[in-house]
């Protein structure tokens, strides 16, 4: 029979889904290489909000909703539809430098999470991983748990050295958030022998300027009362600038270089943004929109609004920055992706 394609659909499981960073990733790879093609079975996120958003933006074959199957440390893997690949983005607060830094022993039980992960794929043996985490998990007190993984992955099938790794800025990638994430790809079997996960940079004259609102709303604007605080507070002198910038509140700091420190949850509350003054100097301090914040986790949303590629599902402020927060930059989850599958 002639016709039939040289591939089959990969079946995806989205784990620790949030917005659904990797379906809007998978979304990019079609873009890239039309031939590829896959489904997403199901997926698993916990939080109310952060599901209702996925059920927002991703559908089945039949225009459905996918199913959520929830918590995950309650999932039965033998209930679980086949699946190709996890992917998924385990919660990095144990192994985070702004976290409480307890990893497995995280009293939230968070950093127990992999353990999940490893517990499904062991039944499920999918012929792909895909995990994303801060960069602060392969080393420190956290060392241990990442040698698991690895110890488990081996035992499981994935090859001698089963766990190709790399720490990615997305800055380096065309989005201006400094950003770095420790990204992790494995393959049943092992992976090629020069297998890269290091895609070409992609250079860019953009800034976050250039990522800002045409017209943000006035309830982000700080008073002048609240710059004065913020000035005093962090021993700022001035916030006169010849461009928008980024004012880092953690590290109390003008970022210069015109780039966006990481995007984080708002109770981190770690970042404002700077406008030119007005004429009569008058300094101008904001908080980032929700646009803002997700045009750079890689989001095709232009600046006066017309298009936006992610509904937002009437959600707040406060939940949406959540999300971002938590989120995977799906520009560069695309590029990743198509660079993983090229080798493939």
């Amino acid at each position: 029979m002639s016709g039939l394609p040289n591939h089959k659909k990969i079946r995806i499981f989205e784990g620790f889904a949030g917005y659904g960073g990797g379906s809007f990733g998978l979304k990019r790879v079609k873009e890239n290489l039309p031939d590829f093609d896959y489904d997403v079975v199901g997926y698993s996120e916990n939080d109310k909000f952060a599901a209702s958003l996925f059920d927002a933006n991703h559908r089945n074959d039949n225009g459905n909703p996918m199913r959520n199957w929830g918590d995950i440390t309650k999932i039965d893997p033998l209930e679980l539809p086949d699946f190709d690949m996890f992917m998924g983005g385990f919660p990095c607060q144990p192994f985070s430098s702004a976290g409480m830094q307890m990893g497995v022993e995280d009293p939230y039980g968070r950093g127990a999470m992999l353990g999940h992960i490893i517990r499904i794929c062991k039944v499920k043996k999918p012929k792909y991983l895909f995990l994303e985490n801060v960069k602060g998990f392969t080393h420190g007190k956290f060392k241990p748990v990442h040698e698991q993984l690895i110890k488990d992955l081996r035992e499981m099938g994935y090859g001698d050295d089963p766990l190709a790794q790399a720490v990615l800025n997305s800055k380096d990638y065309g989005i201006p958030q400094n950003r770095e994430r420790l990204w992790m790809f494995a393959r049943l079997g092992g992976l090629p022998k020069d297998f890269s996960m290091i895609p070409p940079k992609v250079i860019s004259d953009k800034k976050m300027a250039d990522y800002l609102d045409y017209n943000p709303e006035k309830k982000l604007y700080l008073s002048k009362a609240q710059i004065e605080h913020l000035k005093e507070k962090h021993k700022i002198t001035s916030f006169v600038v010849d461009t928008p910038l980024c004012f880092d509140v953690y590290n109390k700091k003008i970022k210069h270089d015109g780039y966006s420190i990481t995007i984080t949850q708002p109770e981190h509350n770690s970042l404002r943004v700077i406008e030119v003054p007005k004429e009569d100097g008058e300094e101008i301090v904001r908080k980032m929109s929700v646009y803002e914040q997700f045009r750079l986790m890689g989001f095709r949303i232009s600046r006066d609004l017309k298009e936006c590629e992610i509904d937002f599902d009437g959600q707040s402020y406060s939940q949406l920055s959540k999300r971002a927060g938590n989120g995977w930059d799906v520009n560069l989850v695309g590029i990743l992706l198509t660079h993983i599958f090229k080798q493939l």
